[in-house]
Order: C-alpha cells, then sequence, then structure tokens
C-alpha cells in the first residue's frame, strides 16, 4: 500500500515538471492608463483601461492617457518624451498612438496623434476634441472626461483621413486633373512648333538701341506680419516622430 502511494506521489510530481518551465512572468497586458497624478479611483481606472484597449484595437492605433502632478513639467515635451521612451521600449521604428496628457500641477492639457494618429487626427480635429472634454476637466470630472477623449478618438478614426490628400475623392480628382492636363499637352504639342519669331530677320551686325529713357515713378513698401509657430500644435519628437497636437488650460 505504501508502494502504491509512493507511486502516485512520484507522478504527480513528474506530471508538474512540464509547469515548472511555463513563462509564470508573462509579460501583462498593455497598460494603457499611467494614473501619475493619483485622480481616478480603481473602478474607474480598469474601466478606461478596458474602453481604451477596445477601441485602439478596433482602429489598430493605441490610446494613452497619462496624469501628472509635479512642478517643471512642460506638458507637450512631457508627451514627446513619453513616445519617445515607449517606441524604443517596443523597439518599433513606426507606432500609431493617439495621447492625452493631463498636467494637474500646471493644469493644461495635450492631446497627440502619432502616424495612423496623426493622420486622423489633425491639430484642428484635436482641437475640438479638447474642447469637448475641457468644462468635465474643469470640473473634476476626470473619468468622464477621459471616456469623452476615448469616444472623439473613436469618432474621428471611423471617418475619413483629416488629410485631404488622402481622401479617396481627392485622389480620384487628382488622377483626372493629371489625365486632362497631360491630353492637352499632347494635343497642343501635335499642332506643331512655331519655328519664326521675332529674332529671325534681326541683323544683330546692323541693329542699334537707338535711345533709353529711364523714369522713376514711386516705391511702395509692403509689410507683412511675421508667421508665428502654434504652441499648442504638433510637432517633432526628439527621436525624430512627427504629430499633431492640441494645447491648453483648463
Amino acid at each position: 500500500m505504501k508502494k502504491l502511494k509512493r507511486f502516485w506521489a512520484l507522478l504527480a510530481v513528474v506530471a508538474m515538471i512540464p509547469l515548472w518551465f511555463l513563462p509564470w512572468d508573462v509579460s501583462a497586458a498593455e497598460e494603457y492608463i499611467y494614473d501619475r497624478a493619483g485622480i481616478l479611483t480603481a473602478g474607474e481606472r480598469a474601466e478606461l483601461e478596458a474602453l481604451a484597449e477596445k477601441t485602439g484595437k478596433k482602429h489598430e492605433t493605441d490610446l494613452f492617457i497619462v496624469t501628472v502632478n509635479e512642478p517643471g513639467v512642460d506638458v507637450k515635451q512631457y508627451t514627446e518624451d513619453f513616445y519617445d521612451d515607449k517606441i524604443a521600449e517596443k523597439q518599433l521604428d513606426k507606432w500609431n498612438v493617439v495621447v492625452l496628457t493631463l498636467d494637474m500641477y500646471n493644469r493644461e492639457v495635450y492631446l497627440a496623434g502619432f502616424y495612423k494618429g496623426e493622420l486622423y487626427l489633425d491639430d484642428h480635429r484635436l482641437d475640438k476634441v479638447r474642447e469637448q472634454i475641457t468644462l468635465d476637466l474643469s470640473a473634476g470630472q476626470f473619468a468622464r472626461a477621459f471616456e469623452q477623449f476615448i469616444a472623439g478618438v473613436d469618432h474621428y478614426m471611423s471617418g475619413e483621413p483629416a488629410n485631404i490628400f488622402f481622401q479617396w475623392w481627392f485622389q480620384i480628382l487628382l488622377a483626372i486633373t493629371a489625365g486632362v492636363a497631360v491630353t492637352g499637352l499632347l494635343l497642343y504639342q501635335s499642332g506643331g512648333k512655331t519655328t519664326v519669331n521675332s529674332r529671325t530677320y534681326l541683323d544683330p551686325s546692323t541693329s542699334r538701341i537707338l535711345a533709353r529713357k529711364d523714369e522713376y515713378i514711386r516705391s511702395d513698401i509692403t509689410r507683412m506680419r511675421k508667421p508665428t509657430e502654434k504652441p499648442g500644435g504638433g510637432g517633432i519628437t526628439g527621436g525624430g516622430h512627427s504629430h499633431s497636437g492640441s494645447r491648453g488650460s483648463f
């Protein structure tokens, strides 16, 4: 009987050996909510994580919400550094991302879109999303504001790209215009070229300028305002990644 018990105990140990080699420390699912300012409850954060993951997978674009509460932070630079750090960590060349960074210390918010995120959410569209969530941010309704942010991203990424050059109707119009231009050029060239001009019968050895007269009438000075870079718009990160952007206070 004892031998039988030992046999089953040994068999149980042998059966568990393969489990020791399983990757127990599997990398956790991507974290989308970085509440470094501690403004969300555990429940709110869990709901936002699920919503950001679902929307991101739908559009093949990761959505991140980052909150921070410390002095000396520039919200735009913080967002760019966050993206550079994450993309380097993932060892990617390109990464479709939309980020919302909330600076509680300076009461500022910055939205940015990278690659596909920039294609569908340019500065103008990000301005609209930011304006929609500002009242909730000012009222301290942070979870609701973040939900509206994710909904806004979902809305724009479900439609046409923001850049006119990537919209199907513009590409068709461009193709038609190019076709008409090429056809017109071919028809023009098929009519032959003019070989006689004003210098055909001119003898330079006998031709002379008889008189020259210059008259000064007036001079005009036109002043134009130098264009300034929009401080809240997009830009390029230190790692060389272009992005759209929208910045504002709440």
